[in-house]
């Protein structure tokens, strides 16, 4: 996740987050998670799988839009 988080600019107003779920309803799933770093806004908040979140922060390379969302837990 740290590698996907410093491609985003330290300028930017945006946040990306991903970690377990917070209350187990999803196990094996990482929760995705875009937001405003001032208004606390919510702009994506999805459920995948961890080998998929894995597999990206490993390559290091850019993702296709919507690749992630395409492997929906």
């Amino acid at each position: 996740m740290q590698k996907l988080q410093n491609n985003l600019p330290a300028s930017a107003s945006v946040t990306l987050q991903a970690g377990l779920d917070p209350d187990g309803t999803h196990p094996g799933q990482v929760l995705v998670k875009l937001s405003d770093k001032v208004t606390k806004q919510t702009f994506f908040e999805y459920y995948v799988p961890a080998e998929q979140v894995v597999k990206s922060a490993e390559t290091g390379d850019a993702l296709q839009p919507g690749s992630l969302m395409n492997t929906k837990a």
